[in-house]
């Protein structure tokens, strides 16, 4: 059976990329502009990255008789994807994971559009190991073949968070550096998977005294958190913004995310002002007021408690 690492290498030699090194690969230039990178973590993940635009309409077909599972972002443009005869999408700000063998793909991507996405494709006994793993105490099956059952092509669907988001970027800002860490870039590629298998295999009780509509609008509340975090609304105009009353909001705040509303604040606002340093885009002073802070000394302290290192410290480790 064909390989991880043979699909992906097939597929750049089969939709005409040009091989630049051993992780880049250039679009030929007839056919458009940007490129591909790819890394292979030492759980034979591969981790792939595009930032493309074709000149015209380029429609391709790719097919293969291997099997994998792919969790996929796309941050910019689209396409639209023929699996086996089933349309499908690639909407902007959503997450998919795909179980896929012997498939044929026809891909139509559009043209002078930019198309920006991370993909991370899992070896089938990975995937089935951490199945296990996570739902062992349920007796429930959520293995490959289980939820395949004899198809060629299954997806989910997610909406993106702050984490998998900061995670998301940080692997892109991972490939552009030339002295990129494969322990760290692993260690986040498996991180976001295992979120979306919890998200998908083992979803949470709902808690007592939230109803289905209480639990959306506390989701609700949190994503204007993390829109707003610069400058964040008072506990009782997020309340009215959610649609909720301050009280459920406090308590099913904790009771659904495991934090307090603050709590949650300023773990959004650390893991922003981390990847903002990783990636050397501010000074320490300019990314404390970028993420809301504006006393530094209370910013590195939460810093520090946080992360067990000085914010000034990280261009050393990155």
């Amino acid at each position: 059976m064909e390989s991880l690492k043979s699909i992906y290498q097939r597929y750049f030699d089969e939709t005409l990329f040009g091989q630049k090194n051993g992780v880049t690969y250039n679009l030929r230039p007839e056919i458009g502009a940007g490129n591909a990178c790819k890394v292979t973590t030492y759980s034979g993940i591969e981790i792939v990255y595009h930032d493309i635009r074709y000149h015209e309409p380029y429609p391709f077909c790719f097919a293969s008789g291997g099997r994998m599972v792919e969790l996929q972002f796309t941050l910019s443009g689209g396409r639209q994807v023929n699996v086996s005869g089933q349309d499908h999408e690639t909407p902007v700000g959503r997450g998919t994971l795909a179980l896929i063998q012997d498939f044929q793909a026809q891909f139509y991507p559009s043209a002078q559009e930019p198309y920006v996405s991370l993909s991370l494709a899992i070896p089938v006994s990975l995937f089935d190991y951490a199945a296990h793993e996570l739902t062992a105490s349920t007796n429930t099956n959520f293995e490959f073949d289980r939820l395949l059952q004899g198809q060629t092509f299954r997806r989910y669907c997610f909406k993106n968070d702050a984490r998998s988001m900061v995670l998301a970027k940080q692997l892109i800002s991972d490939f552009k550096d030339a002295n990129r860490s494969p322990l760290l870039m692993e260690a986040s590629a498996l991180e976001l998977l295992n979120m979306y298998m919890l998200q998908l295999f083992e979803p949470s009780p709902r808690p007592d005294g939230l109803s289905k509509g209480d639990i959306q609008k506390l989701h609700r509340a949190k994503e204007i958190l993390e829109s707003c975090m610069t400058d964040p609304p008072s506990l009782l105009a997020l309340a009215k913004m959610a649609g909720l009353n301050d009280f459920k909001l406090k308590t099913g705040f904790k009771a659904c995310f495991g934090m307090t509303v603050f709590e949650y604040l300023r773990h959004v606002r650390l893991e922003r002002a981390m990847m903002v340093l990783r990636n050397q885009e501010a000074n320490v002073t300019d990314t404390a007021m970028m993420v809301g802070y504006s006393n530094v000394s209370a910013f590195s302290e939460q810093f520090i408690r946080k992360f067990g290192m000085k914010p000034s410290e990280i261009k050393k480790y990155f």
